[in-house]
């Protein structure tokens, strides 16, 4: 992609995140058989309903959890997802701990940032984050990167500096914490992944450019 290529010192090609909520399994199929290698769910629940985990036989198929955390569906979470993008302080901290006694399917955590500080969003705010660096929170070393989700009502150029904000405070923390292991940024939905892409972005999460507005045709 242009926009991707224009952030430069980026690896590879960025991964693209098939937002599957609401979309019947059919439908999900489809887009897998299209060629879609991550797919991501925001509802424990409705992912087992729909058994979307189904569609990793015989496919190299990463499903990602992008919801809310709820600490009483953390184990079924860890058992079932490849990634966990929306990864808190209190998901890591029970990951790292139930790891040590019995082996988790979850591979890959991000930590949800909540960059534009909104009260009623989950994640961690910028600051927030600052501060565990300075304190050597052990929970860094299972993340590989960040996730974020900017406000809706955010301009352009609001939404540019959030995105620069957060990659900044990456790089912070690989080049003065030496978290080396840091390299996922996902940032970026369908009405902004070229502007996420362009600054910085290694992954964007899209549902409507895929699937269209609910309820048309897929694909």
């Amino acid at each position: 992609m242009a926009s991707y290529r224009r952030a430069g010192n980026l690896p590879g090609e960025p991964r693209i995140i098939c937002v599957t909520k609401t979309q019947p399994l059919e439908r999900i199929a489809e887009a897998v058989e299209a060629g879609v290698t991550e797919i991501g769910e925001n509802y424990v629940q409705e992912a087992i309903r729909k058994d979307v985990f189904s569609l990793r036989q015989g496919r190299d198929l990463t499903v990602h959890y992008i919801g809310r955390m709820q600490s009483n569906k953390y184990n079924t979470m860890l058992h079932l997802f490849d990634a966990i993008d929306s990864s808190d302080e209190n998901l890591l901290k029970h990951a790292c701990a139930r790891s040590l006694a019995v082996p988790v399917h979850t591979h890959e955590f991000l930590l949800e940032i909540n960059a534009g500080e909104e009260p009623q969003k989950a994640g961690l705010t910028l600051a927030r984050v600052q501060e565990l660096a300075a304190e050597r929170w052990e929970g860094f070393a299972a993340i590989s990167g960040f996730m974020t989700v900017v406000p809706l009502q955010a301009s352009t150029n609001m939404r540019a500096a959030l995105y620069d904000d957060v990659r900044a405070l990456m790089r912070e923390l690989v080049e003065k914490h030496g978290y080396s292991q840091l390299r996922e940024l996902s940032m970026g939905t369908s009405d902004d992944f070229e502007l996420a892409l362009e600054h910085g972005a290694t992954m964007i999460r899209v549902g409507t450019a895929i699937f269209g507005a609910r309820g048309t045709d897929c694909l």
